[in-house]
């Protein structure tokens, strides 16, 4: 790992990631709806320890309906952030 020193000369170590329960817990759950094929495609954006945003997609996801549910959430997040402001 690079040591990064600030201006100031003190060095700086990123604190070490601890799992996110809730994030644990939300991966279980779709993971078992998935294998009871209940769940037959996803798509997601995935926030990293070092903010690096990534996103995925798989299965059966060629159709307007996923892009509208995509759209329902994008709402829901915006409406988090502003809350937040």
């Amino acid at each position: 790992m690079a040591e990064v020193v600030s201006l100031h000369g003190t060095s700086f170590r990123a604190p070490v990631a601890e799992p996110n329960a809730t994030v644990v817990q939300e991966l279980e759950r779709l993971l078992e709806a998935a294998r009871s094929g209940e769940i037959v495609g996803l798509a997601g954006s995935y926030m990293h320890k070092d903010k690096v945003v990534t996103y995925s997609y798989a299965g059966l996801v060629a159709g307007y309906s996923i892009v509208g549910g995509l759209s329902c959430l994008m709402d829901r997040l915006k409406h988090i952030i502003m809350a937040r402001d």
